[in-house]
């Protein structure tokens, strides 16, 4: 019985539907009135609240203003707490192109800016400006008044829209000066004022068109001036005949009114038959045009444009008044009001304040609703405020609003496909959204639905059907929005990989001219020491040798580049690639476009080819000219195999705690991954022990020849320490952070901290070790120097003379080749001070980063500098005063006299050493200067970090309030951090 109802219901409303529109065609020159698909006639109790007339509700002791009362980005306070403003003035600015300012609904002062709870469907908070008036006084500031509007730029008037925060009444809010501007896109023939209100109990239009029809007729005059329609169409329903007979009276009026220029377009009242939703937007198009909206298209797409009876009252205040959008008319109605009616009432007024004027029954009110029956919302508070977009609050009773049915099983009766007015499929749409089939609601044109609630209305089985298609909706934009962000951040990573492979590339190229142009000065030179001396065979001999030394890292160099150029090839084959199978996919290309894409992918394949066989050739070339270097090559290589396969394991342990502790996930499988990473890195740990050991004996000869092993072995160590210090570090700070949460495992967090402290003694250790070794063998290497220079001054002949310096050649040339590696070592730490304060900045400044971490690897730096200083200086004062001048040829300058016995001079290593330990305090002087000065300006930073993110968090949408919210956390941590150590940097400077 009751589904025949239902079918009966809908029939006779397509039936009378169709018997009006013919019945108000019968007036010669009436315009003709189409129908739409679908549609119901729910009970309109609108004789609640359209029987009294329109009043102005008195002014609230407060307002709360929301800063988004409209769709697109919210408003940017101006005011400060405290500060006084008029009724009328801007508190907000508008942020971007879809947003409105905000201005004062009262005059009074501003007592808070703070995060209120709005009415809104989710229920959250937003940021609002909370104004208390100030006395009885109503003290207005106005923008200024056209009433000849008809002189202005059609430029001033669309600003004036926007300056006077005019959206949208109807709707979601869409700002007004926006739709002014559509001319620019689309060919607009039709503007159409929405006066249908086909939703139950809603009067707000009704009452407004009664009472303001002079000013609605105006409205629609500047709209059209902006937009240029060839006709104007008034769409009412058939039950405000009241609203009729105004507007037609006003419309006659305007016509007879001589003093104005004639209507530039056709205007003409239409009455359509009453019908829900006959005031959706696409619903009356279809009625007063027979247009159809694309689906996902607006209405300009057809050349159409719809306004709102408030929205265009707003205009016409704005324009000519100069009054900003600061009051809206709203319906007081529902069963549970005494004296239900329509007020025109200041935004940010409370709902409570509202509803008392309505006098609530004494029985209370059961459900508070925002908006009407079919597309409103519940309220659970009557503490909030009315924004731009509140057209209607309903006070309902129990028995006109009975809490929701039990939701029953769908009977596929159809019902619902009849009722929809977007002739969709609501039963599809309810089985894809319930399955989570998300892919398949979109391809069914989830996204054309209204929500008007019409399916709802007429199902059987009491489905909530909207629910689930607003559930879906969310879900879809969620999935897009991760989408256009993956995007966007895959797009990031490709740019930055190009970018470098093409910084590589030019560095590559660079290094390579100065390698040739070595190469031919090096070659230069020995000509240049052939001709003139070619009796000396040895002397050419070791500068063929020292040429060709020179010449050997080139091979490298052409390897690197060939690297260089294979991944670039790599990477644009893979982008060819992609452009052919997006251009094959989406079907849209023509032949020869998808031709000359085949051809991209075909040559960038050769330029993989060829640029593969240049590296593979380059490759045989230097293993073949470079075999001594191959034990160096293959230690590194078998480090950087033991560097990944000891990743890989971290990598495979963690997803294995991840999935244990998340009980999802192939376990085993990540157990035997585990397994198979830890074979793999004690076969990489193996070869590299071999390999080393099979190069300690060369490592050995080497160090005994004088070559620089030494030095590596303790740039090694220094290294081990510093890389033991940061792990010392990180796993106190892990201790501290568990301890102050009381999560986690303290005792291995305390187990790890002892670990650690033991390897960093332990590097400390092998370091002295190996300093003072270096130390004794830099001593014992001065001996056969110092015996050659004294034994060339004593020489007598000059045959002697020249042989003996012949002989002292390569030991004299020894110190200046460690001069110059140490410049090279003090140019590195120079650098990676350089590079280590620019990534503390850059931490500092984001708030990103672990910036205790930098500090420490900060510090390390420049204590390698003030040690690479102190070894350069005090290598240039022994060379100075050890290394014997040439002052003619085969003549030498005299020793100078040995100073006596307890006497320090300039060239004695007492005096050496009294000079370094000064250069020493001088450089940790000035290098604590200079590290304060980096700690202030990291608390800087830091702070302006925190205050940034702290202010981002305050404007962020729902989406991202997370998100923002895990930023000033860790923006605050790292203030502290930076703060902590510039208090440890200020008592260092106070001690000294």
């Amino acid at each position: 019985m009751v589904l025949s109802l239902l079918k009966s219901m809908v029939t006779s409303s397509r039936s009378s539907a169709t018997a009006e529109a013919e019945h108000t065609q019968e007036g010669q020159g009436a315009p003709r009135v189409f129908d739409f698909h679908g549609g119901i006639h729910p009970p309109e109790h609108k004789a609640l609240s359209n029987r009294a007339p329109l009043v102005a509700a008195p002014l609230p002791r407060e307002v709360v203003l929301p800063l988004s009362q409209h769709i697109g980005a919210p408003a940017q306070p101006l005011v400060e707490i405290g500060q006084r403003v008029k009724t009328g003035e801007l508190i907000a600015r508008a942020q971007g192109m879809i947003s409105a300012p905000v201005h004062a609904s009262i005059t009074g002062v501003v007592t808070a800016i703070e995060p209120r709870q709005i009415p809104h469907v989710s229920g959250l908070e937003d940021l609002c400006i909370v104004i208390e008036r100030d006395g009885e006084i109503d003290e207005w500031a106005r923008l200024e008044a056209w009433r000849d509007w008809r002189q202005q730029e059609a430029q001033d008037l669309i600003q004036r829209l926007q300056d006077a925060g005019v959206v949208g009444q109807g709707g979601a809010g869409f700002p007004s000066a926006v739709k002014a501007r559509v001319r620019e896109r689309h060919a607009i023939d039709t503007l159409i004022l929405n006066a249908a209100e086909c939703e139950p109990y809603i009067t707000a239009d009704d009452l407004t068109m009664r009472t303001h029809p002079e000013a609605l007729i105006e409205g629609l005059e500047i709209l059209a001036s902006l937009i240029g329609p060839e006709c104007i169409l008034i769409g009412i329903e058939d039950n405000k005949p009241e609203a009729v007979i105004a507007l037609e009276q006003a419309i006659r009026a305007r016509r007879a009114d001589k003093r104005l220029p004639p209507l530039d377009s056709r205007l003409e009242v239409v009455v359509v038959p009453t019908k829900y939703p006959s005031g959706g937007e696409k619903q009356l198009i279809k009625l007063l045009t027979d247009r159809e909206v694309p689906s996902r298209g607006l209405p300009a797409d057809v050349g159409v444009v719809v306004h709102n009876p408030g929205t265009v009252r707003a205009v016409q205040r704005a324009v000519c008044f100069g009054e900003p959008m600061i009051s809206r008319v709203v319906t007081l109605t529902g069963e549970a009001l005494q004296h239900p009616h329509n007020v025109e009432a200041r935004l940010g007024t409370s709902i409570a304040d509202l509803l008392r004027l309505a006098a609530p029954a004494p029985t209370g009110i059961a459900r508070l609703v925002m908006g009407g029956p079919m597309m409103g919302f519940t309220l659970e508070s009557d503490a909030l405020p009315i924004i731009k977009t509140t057209n209607c609050l309903l006070a309902s009773s129990p028995e006109s609003l009975p809490t929701p049915a039990v939701e029953q099983p769908c009977i596929r009766c159809g019902m619902c496909e009849q009722a929809c007015p977007a002739e969709l499929l609501p039963q599809q749409l309810y089985w894809f959204s319930k399955a989570r089939e998300f892919d398949k609601a979109e391809l069914y044109n989830l996204a054309d639905c209204i929500e008007c609630g019409a399916c709802s209305y007429v199902c059987p089985s009491q489905i909530p059907l909207v629910q689930y298609y607003r559930f879906a909706k969310g879900e879809i934009r969620s999935a897009q929005h991760e989408a256009r962000k993956s995007e966007r951040a895959r797009h990031r990573f490709e740019f930055k990989q190009a970018r470098m492979a093409r910084e590589e590339a030019e560095k590559e190229a660079k290094r390579q001219q100065r390698a040739q142009a070595a190469q031919k000065s090096a070659a230069a030179r020995a000509d240049a020491s052939a001709a003139a001396d070619t009796t000396s065979a040895s002397a050419s001999a070791a500068t063929a040798t020292t040429a060709a030394a020179a010449v050997q890292p080139a091979p490298a160099t052409d390897i690197k580049a060939f690297k260089t150029a294979r991944a670039a090839a790599n990477i644009a084959l893979k982008k060819a690639d992609k452009a052919l199978k997006a251009a094959q996919d989406g079907g849209e290309s023509s032949e020869g476009d998808i031709a000359k894409l085949e051809a991209n992918v075909t040559a960038a394949k050769a330029k993989l080819a060829s640029a593969e066989s240049a590296l593979k050739a380059a490759s045989e070339a230097s293993e073949s000219a470079a075999p001594a270097a191959a034990p160096a090559a293959d230690l590194k290589a078998l480090k950087t195999a033991r560097a990944a396969a000891n990743i890989a394991v971290k990598k495979a342990e963690k997803a294995l705690k991840t999935a244990q502790d998340s009980g999802e996930g192939d376990i085993p499988a990540l157990e035997t991954s585990v397994t198979d990473a830890k074979a793999k890195l004690a076969s990489a740990e193996s070869a590299l022990k071999a390999a080393s050991e099979s190069a300690a004996p060369a490592a050995a000869s080497t160090s005994a020849t004088g070559a620089a092993a030494p030095a590596a072995d303790l740039k090694a160590l220094k290294t081990a320490r510093a890389a033991a210090n940061i792990a010392v570090k990180k796993a106190e700070k892990a201790l501290k952070t568990a301890q102050d949460s009381g999560e986690g495992d303290i005792s291995a967090l305390e187990a790890s901290v002892t670990e650690a402290k033991a390897r960093l003694a332990k590097a400390e250790g092998d370091l002295k070790a190996a300093t003072d070794a270096a130390g004794a063998a830099q001593g014992t290497d001065k001996g056969p120097v110092a015996s050659a220079a004294a034994g060339s001054a004593q020489t007598a002949d000059t045959g002697a003379a020249g042989s003996t310096a012949n002989a002292a050649a390569p030991a004299a040339a020894a110190p200046s080749a460690d001069i110059k590696a140490l410049k090279t070592a003090r140019a590195a730490a120079n650098i990676a001070v350089k590079k280590a304060e620019k990534a503390l900045a850059r931490a500092s400044e984001s708030g990103e980063g672990d910036i205790e971490d930098l500090q420490t690897l900060l510090a390390t730096a420049q204590e390698n500098l003030r040690a690479a200083e102190v070894r350069l200086n005090s290598a240039q004062a022994g060379s100075t005063d050890a290394t014997p001048a040439a002052k003619g040829t085969g003549e030498l300058i005299p020793e100078a006299p040995k100073p006596a016995a307890g006497s320090v001079g300039r060239g004695s290593m007492a005096s050496n050493v009294t000079l370094s330990q000064a250069e020493i305090e001088a450089s940790r002087a000035e290098n604590l200067a200079k590290r304060h000065k980096q700690v202030s300006i990291a608390v800087k930073a830091a702070e302006a970090a925190h205050r940034k993110a702290e202010a981002a968090l305050s404007e962020a949408d729902d989406e991202n309030r997370q998100r923002l919210a895990t930023k000033v956390d860790r923006t605050r941590r790292n203030l502290e951090h930076a703060r902590e150590s510039l208090a440890e940097v200020q008592a260092l400077v106070d001690a000294q």
